[in-house]
């Protein structure tokens, strides 16, 4: 009787299980949830980097052209509020009023006034033998027409005449005189301007010093280093595969360690036409019109940007087959009523942070304006039914 009993639990157990599966078979699948986007042309922006090191606009050395002692050095205030003579790191401007440094110039004052008057001498020689000419060239008219009536002797003649070459060729002399007297006082004139020595640019900071006063200083030696800040260059190696995103005029940020979030813009002002033979790398140049706390030395990254127009799928949609080259996502289509994903082959180049560039075109099922599965598609197969989720509000276009 037990034994009947069991058998009788296992036949309803075996029926209920039996109906359970053919209750499995009857039921269809579930269609798999997921997201779709619309692949769009959006514009990227690559960027490259380059390191370089500031240099400034100019560097100027200043001498005296005359010879001479030291007299006084341009008073500046220091950061305590007293004078101290011009040293390194002060700035200066091209202000005739106020020279970097003065020689001692009573010598050359002297000279001026020797100078001045040689000039006033030949001057007063030339005026007296100008007179002269004048009372000879007067006589030599009145005997040459006596001489053309036969009025007086030939040798009369020939006495004015040579009188009158003799006084002309005086005046001459005289003349020459003079212009050299002249070119003597300009030059002395020059001698004494030059024992000031001015700064040759408007704005410029002083970057070495070679003399205190009283020193005897020669013509030609350095006594000052001037350099000019009001801009800053920054030299840098190309390589030949990134030359060409290179040309005169283009905008570049320049970005300093020394400045963090700081953002400087310059423009390419020089590119070497050859490449360095040791380097093999291009020389480009960019000089900053507003280098503000930027200084010689600091180094700092040029950035380069290219803006594109792309489409670019997510990594999350892209599917791998068994060849690395065998790329696919699964767009969504319309199959009798029913939203089922169907399997399409991508070409993708570039990878921007979580995306992948699509190559339209040949080698791409897919383009612009297309919808892809970009959440679920690791559980897709071709042609398996789906549920499109709007949690990302996308306008789904349906593929024919």
């Amino acid at each position: 009787m037990n034994a009947w009993k069991t058998q009788l639990s296992l036949l309803g157990i075996l029926a209920i299980l039996s109906g359970c599966n053919r209750h499995r078979e009857i039921d269809a699948p579930l269609p798999v949830a997921v997201q779709v986007e619309i692949l769009k042309r959006e514009p990227i922006v690559s960027e490259t980097r380059f390191s370089a090191t500031v240099r400034e606009k100019h560097r100027i050395g200043l001498s005296f052209k005359v010879p001479g002692t030291v007299a006084k050095l341009l008073q500046v205030d220091g950061a305590d509020g007293k004078p101290h003579d011009l040293h390194e790191g002060d700035a200066v401007t091209n202000d005739p009023q106020r020279p970097l440094a003065q020689l001692d110039d009573s010598d050359y004052q002297r000279r001026v006034s020797a100078a001045k008057e040689k000039l006033a001498q030949a001057q007063a020689k030339a005026i007296a033998v100008q007179a002269t000419l004048t009372a000879v060239r007067a006589n030599y008219e009145r005997i040459k027409d006596l001489s053309d009536r036969g009025s007086v002797s030939k040798q009369s003649y020939d006495d004015i005449l040579g009188k009158r070459d003799t006084a002309e060729a005086e005046l001459t002399a005289t003349q020459r005189t003079v212009d050299e007297a002249a070119v003597l006082l300009e030059q002395a004139r020059d001698d004494l301007k030059n024992c000031s020595l001015v700064c040759p640019i408007p704005k410029g900071i002083v970057s070495r010093k070679f003399i205190e006063g009283d020193e005897r200083v020669p013509a030609g030696q350095p006594v000052f280093e001037i350099m000019d800040l009001t801009q800053v260059r920054v030299a840098f190696g190309v390589p030949d595969t990134q030359i060409g995103t290179f040309q005169l005029g283009q905008e570049v940020t320049v970005m300093a360690d020394a400045f963090r979030g700081e953002h400087f813009f310059g423009h390419v002002t020089k590119m070497l036409p050859a490449a360095d033979l040791r380097t093999r790398t291009f020389e480009v140049e960019v000089t900053i019109d507003d280098p503000k706390q930027l200084k010689p030395g600091m180094v700092v990254t040029i950035i380069v940007g290219q803006r594109e127009e792309m489409v670019l799928v997510p990594m999350t949609a892209v599917q791998r087959g068994k060849e690395l080259s065998d790329l696919t996502v699964f767009t969504i289509v319309d199959e009798n009523g029913q939203k089922v994903a169907r399997k399409r082959s991508v070409k993708l180049a570039g990878v921007y942070d979580n995306r992948i560039r699509l190559v339209e075109g040949s080698g791409s099922e897919v383009r612009e304006g297309d919808g892809i599965v970009v959440t679920g598609a690791f559980r897709l197969v071709d042609g398996q039914a789906v549920r499109v989720l709007d949690s990302q509000r996308v306008s789904l276009k349906i593929s024919p």
